[in-house]
């Protein structure tokens, strides 16, 4: 769009150091008003109602938007665009519905960090929050020829114009110019962007002054005297346990909490989360015949074969299956590499315990680094980019407007045309996520936004798969992590494709060279289908019910054992079996490689007679009734492993985890014996149906395990010898973990650290 005005560098500065000064001034103004009354305030905004709210609100400004992201709205209102930097475009997040809800605890949180913060920490946020309506057309900016302003600092610098070959300290010869200020380092920001925002700010503080001076009606603000500063209202953590929410939720609440920047541990926080979901998974699919089903299901559902409907099943069924492996090792192959990069990255950070310098040129082992994370998010990025197309393309919200048209036997040839239905909103936004300039213009979590708030409605909720939601996930995570590092002073450059950037990993560029060949999946699916063969019976607990149960052993054994082969071929024998040494072990031991772990200890019941074989109904997805059995016989699963015996030795759990039983509480036995199989009439006894989530964390705490809640509903227990973690998701809506989900989580927790019921000894002396 065309600059509204085009300035010289001298009518440039002179308008940007008026701009600023009437910013620092008000921002003054609000700062010494909140730090004298800041408690009263919040006293009184607390004990309107959402309506006397609302009311203040539009007294201070009628045209205050009502509703959630105006901007939207206001994006097919062609007056307001044409107009030009309406509330809407320029401050979406100042709106009825936002400012008012929770208790208005968001406006209390605005407040706050907007006052206690010089305006400079916010710039980048405020930039990307511009981004929708300057690309929409809907904000009108300047333009200064060869011009950059001071995106950092105090009032001395901050909003300072400075021409491209004019240096930021004249009287220091390595200070960076204009130029390389803007370019390179991203210390400075276009002077039509910067203006824009000096701009916003000022109008942000004006609203904010006019609010507090309607709820300090009675107070004379003229000359306010400062008080014990507060400490910041907390906003209620999106609570879900599906990454993708949990990311549009938290971008939704970051204009209303403290200012945006780069932290290296929360980019740990994410990956290491993922690692962590990603190996779980993986160790399900090749544990639990219902997951491996399920999840084989899901992506059959979700080939493009099936909307044509030329293809043969057979061909379909094996896509689906080597689709669906190849997926779940490539994501553990990256984040583990991304874990080890967490690792390799702290030992450079602590050589600089007081952070980079600003306005200068990166440590060479520094950047490196950093540049060596873009390289792995770029990696998986590319990998959902070209996958996401046919998952959300034939998930069932898109397959009724999709038409395929096929240009051979290799999908990346197909066409994918999708028909306008504007009446589907649910349809419209996951079209918009398979159209790069869309995404671009909208940016992620905006569309994130959209379809989950849609999705609160069950209906709407049914209609996003699984899969299609674990796609979504590691999506947001991948963005997430990237505007993290994008907010890193001095800048660094993400410049390359992902295929280069791979060649920064090194050492873990074999991880990700087994790429198949196109139409080379083996003939599994006749191992697999029907899937019914993966399901165990129900009925009563007799002989030919554990007869049942062992087919379904049997069959899943035998599907692995057929995979195992070429499934080497098929992802890479290096994604396969190795990794770095931090996952060596679940990338290739018995969890999630060849064998079967060793089942937990059972107790045996006199008056059972019925034997049940590992992993029979105990591995259901639905609730059953405890099973009575007896110990149960180890079996094995595929080729067995050729390691060494001390290296089995080094894979066991950690001794102290399997030692003599540990004395706990009446109240965390109860836990246990719900997540485990309790089979004495003793243990019967104390077992429930289901754990509330207070319970489970209350008996970890017990055991000495730190309790983390790292974002959205996922929380990692760490045990304080360092060698063990765990990570799982808080049970939603319900803080209640029902039967069957205890009993996955207890089969967890039997392979992860070799527990059972016989870990534990009830201690009477304890107190509850």
């Amino acid at each position: 769009m065309r600059p509204k005005e085009i300035f010289t560098p001298a009518e440039a500065a002179s308008r940007a150091n008026q701009t600023r000064h009437e910013l620092f001034a008000l921002w003054r103004c609000l700062r010494a008003i909140v730090l004298a009354h800041e408690e009263t305030i919040q006293k009184r905004w607390k004990k309107r109602t959402t309506i006397k709210r609302k009311q203040l609100l539009q007294e201070v400004d009628p045209t205050l938007p009502k509703e959630h992201a105006p901007e939207i709205a206001a994006l097919g209102d062609q007056a307001a665009i044409l107009q030009g930097n309406r509330t809407e475009f320029t401050l979406p997040y100042l709106n009825l519905e936002d400012l008012s809800v929770n208790n208005g605890i968001q406006f209390l949180c605005l407040l706050h960090w907007r006052a206690h913060e010089f305006p400079s920490k916010f710039l980048w946020f405020d930039d990307d929050t511009l981004h929708f309506g300057v690309r929409a057309g809907g904000v009108h900016r300047f333009h200064a020829m060869d011009c950059a302003m001071v995106a950092f600092g105090e009032e001395v610098n901050y909003g300072k114009v400075l021409e491209y070959s004019e240096r930021l300290d004249e009287s220091d010869e390595d200070s960076p110019d204009g130029g390389q200020m803007e370019h390179l380092l991203r210390e400075s920001i276009s002077f039509g962007d910067g203006l824009e925002i000096l701009q916003t700010q000022s109008k942000l503080m004006k609203f904010l002054i006019g609010v507090v001076s309607k709820i300090l009606c009675d107070l004379d603000l003229s000359n306010p005297v400062s008080s014990v500063a507060l400490a910041a209202p907390i906003i209620p953590d999106p609570n879900t346990k599906f990454p993708w929410k949990s990311s549009a939720r938290s971008n939704a609440l970051k204009p209303y909490g403290p200012p945006p920047t780069f932290s290296f541990d929360e980019i740990a926080g994410l990956l290491e989360s993922q690692y962590e979901l990603a190996v779980q998974h993986l160790v399900d699919l090749r544990t639990e015949p219902i997951y491996l089903a399920e999840w084989i299901q899901f992506y059959y559902d979700h080939r493009p074969e099936t909307i044509v409907g030329k293809a043969p099943t057979l061909l379909i069924q094996n896509r689906a299956i080597f689709s669906m492996l190849a997926d779940a090792y490539s994501y553990l192959a990256s984040y583990s590499v991304a874990k080890a990069l967490v690792d390799e990255f702290r030992v450079i950070q602590a050589k600089f315990p007081n952070g980079v310098a600003r306005a200068r040129d990166l440590p060479p082992d520094y950047e490196a680094a950093l540049k060596k994370f873009y390289a792995i998010l770029n990696f998986v990025e590319s990998r959902i980019n070209r996958i996401h197309r046919q998952t959300l393309g034939c998930s069932s919200v898109l397959r009724a407007g999709v038409d395929i048209r096929c240009n051979g036997p290799a999908f990346a040839k197909h066409e994918m045309m999708f028909k306008f239905r504007p009446e589907d909103k649910l349809y419209t936004y996951m079209r918009l996520l398979l159209n790069s300039d869309q995404t671009f213009l909208w940016q992620l979590p905006r569309i994130f936004d959209q379809i989950d708030r849609m999705t609160e409605e069950p209906v709407e909720r049914a209609r996003v798969s699984p899969l299609v939601a674990n796609i979504l996930s590691h999506w947001a995570i991948i963005y997430d992590c990237k505007s993290i590092l994008e907010l890193h002073r001095p800048a660094v450059q993400d410049d390359e494709s992902a295929l280069e950037g791979m060649k920064r990993l090194e050492k873990w560029a074999p991880l990700f060279s087994g790429a198949p060949t196109k139409g080379t999946e083996p003939n599994i699916a006749q191992k697999a289908f029907p899937l019914a063969r993966f399901m165990y019976p129900k009925g009563p607990r007799d002989a030919e019910w554990a007869r049942k149960c062992q087919d379904v052993d049997d069959a899943f054994a035998a599907f692995w054992k057929a995979v195992d082969a070429p499934l080497v071929k098929y992802v890479g024998r290096s994604c396969l079996h190795s990794g770095p040494p931090s996952s060596r072990r679940l990338l290739a031991n018995q969890e999630i490689g060849t064998t079967l772990p060793k089942a937990p200890t059972r107790r045996i019941n006199p008056s059972s007679t019925a034997a049940v074989p590992f992993g029979g109904a105990a591995q259901s997805s639905v609730p059953t009734e405890p099973a009575q059995v007896p110990k149960e016989k180890q079996k094995t699963r595929g080729v067995a492993t050729t390691e060494s015996e001390d290296v089995r030795q080094k894979q066991e759990p950690a001794e102290h985890l399997r030692a003599a039983p540990v004395p706990i509480s009446a109240r965390a036995y109860k836990v246990f014996s719900t997540l485990f199989n309790a089979t004495k009439d003793e243990e019967l006894a104390v077992q429930q149906s289901s754990v509330a989530w207070k319970e489970i964390l209350a008996a970890f705490s017990q055991l000495g395990f730190a309790l983390e809640k790292t974002r959205g509903s996922a929380w990692t227990f760490r045990h304080s010898d360092g060698q063990r973690s765990v990570t799982i998701h808080e049970p939603h809506p319900e803080p209640t973990m029902r039967f069957w989900e205890a009993r996955r989580f207890g089969r967890r927790l039997a392979r992860r650290f070799g527990w059972s019921l016989d870990s534990f000894v009830l201690d009477t002396t304890a107190a509850n």
